[in-house]
């Protein structure tokens, strides 16, 4: 499942429009205690007819980033497709949506939102990873249902946008304890010099990592780096011990090697090297051993556990979205669980479903279990959205590169660094 970091990196493009193409006549169900089959349900509501339930979902179609997030769109539709032809729908009802190309365009995602409220009548929104930062207010206002990761800090707090994990505004103390725990002392962290986002992503291991005594030696923008060679150089003599933040795994790939060369080797002098996304099959077959050893940190539930909940998602995917290959890829994850919580807040709404009940039922669940592959198996959603995720899985790539390996089968939970927090101990030497 999406990191922050990776969530945060795949935010930037130009937009094109698609329209879904689906009617937006829509007379609908209110609160009330009938049956929608009866259509006895009394107040309209946009998105809500007696057949079908009317979706939004804003997402990156084009541009940079768009690759990475069509499991995404996977992922929801092969969730939808077993709640429609297996289950049943929502009340009788099928489960619909229409969706925009925002690009990740801060400039673009408002009037994309406007767009589906507006012209498509859609009931609530299933955002992709990234999305929320600039509608939220506007969602907020008009009191959308919106369900999906909440990869950005303006998602904490928001009472009508639901998740199972929140990236918050700090950092948790998560990350620097993986590191100590692996026998890093001296840490290198990686960073961008393009972005703000990455910057702040940067910011929050460093916190993490002065929180758990991890000295930071230096940090390194990987726009800047020329030679692998030299850059492997500065990090032995500066008796380095550990590799962090925004580590890709390009760049892993290729360093690890050069450290090698000059006797820097992961498990030897080099501890511990951590990578905030990569858990995905196609870096094994592009990489392979050039990243043998190294720790990836996620919320998706590591599949090697083959657990009920991911057995159902590797066959509805087969079934509904087989285009993805491999399945088991963290952005078609964090499509699933968006869709199954929303079809939870569906459920929660009861047979004559409006925004209003939708919250309120989904607000009192405190028993969610982000579908049986997310770090916590039982989300309060009465109190999670008002605090920043912990919680991570921590996964290595075997040496010879062929398999990943969980470290453990349950999550490594820590404690929330707040922003106050972050930045005195970022203030340290």
């Amino acid at each position: 499942m999406l990191s922050p970091a990776k969530s945060r990196l795949i935010r930037a493009a130009t937009l094109a429009v698609s329209a879904s193409g689906l009617a937006a006549s829509l007379t609908a169900c209110g609160n009330g205690g009938a049956s929608a089959a009866d259509g006895a349900c009394s107040a309209t509501v946009p998105g809500i007819t007696p057949t079908e339930v009317k979706a939004g979902m804003v997402w990156n179609d084009s541009g940079p980033g768009a690759a990475a997030l069509r499991a995404f769109r996977a992922g929801v539709d092969a969730r939808l497709r077993v709640a429609n032809d297996e289950d049943g729908g929502a009340y009788g009802r099928k489960i619909t949506y229409a969706w925009r190309d925002d690009a990740g365009d801060p400039a673009l995602n408002v009037p994309m939102v406007q767009e589906l409220l507006d012209q498509e009548k859609i009931f609530g929104l299933i955002y992709a990873p990234g999305g929320g930062r600039d509608s939220a207010k506007l969602l907020q206002e008009r009191n959308i249902p919106v369900t999906g990761l909440g990869s950005d800090p303006v998602w904490l707090g928001i009472n009508n946008m639901f998740s199972w994990y929140y990236s918050g505004d700090g950092s948790s103390t998560t990350w620097g304890k993986y590191v100590q725990q692996q026998g890093g002392t001296r840490a290198a962290i990686f960073s961008t010099a393009q972005t703000g986002s990455n910057t702040d992503f940067a910011a929050q291991i460093s916190a993490s990592l002065k929180a758990n005594n991890v000295k930071i030696v230096r940090t390194f923008y990987t726009g800047e780096i020329t030679s692998y060679q030299t850059l492997a150089q500065q990090i032995k003599a500066d008796n380095i011990d550990a590799l962090t933040g925004v580590l890709l795994p390009d760049t892993a790939a290729k360093l690890l090697p050069e450290l090698a060369k000059i006797g820097v080797t992961l498990g030897g002098s080099l501890k511990v090297a951590v990578m905030p996304l990569g858990y995905d099959g196609s870096n094994l077959a592009q990489f392979g051993a050039a990243l043998g050893g190294v720790s990836i940190f996620t919320i998706t539930q590591p599949f090697e556990l083959n657990t009920a909940g991911q057995q159902t998602f590797k066959q509805a995917m087969s079934s509904y979205s087989p285009e993805i290959q491999p399945p088991t890829q963290d952005t078609a994850v964090d499509g699933w669980i968006s869709a199954d919580l929303f079809i939870r807040g569906l459920q929660a709404a009861g047979p004559c479903p409006t925004r209003e009940s939708f919250i309120s039922g989904l607000r009192a669940v405190r028993n969610y279990d982000a579908a049986g592959m997310g770090p916590d198996a039982s989300n309060d959603l009465s109190t999670n959205f008002r605090e920043t995720s912990t919680c991570y899985y921590g996964i290595k790539v075997s040496p010879d590169g062929s398999r990943f390996q969980p470290t453990s089968p349950t999550a490594m939970c820590g404690d929330v660094i707040t922003m106050q927090q972050m930045a005195a101990l970022n203030q340290q030497p």
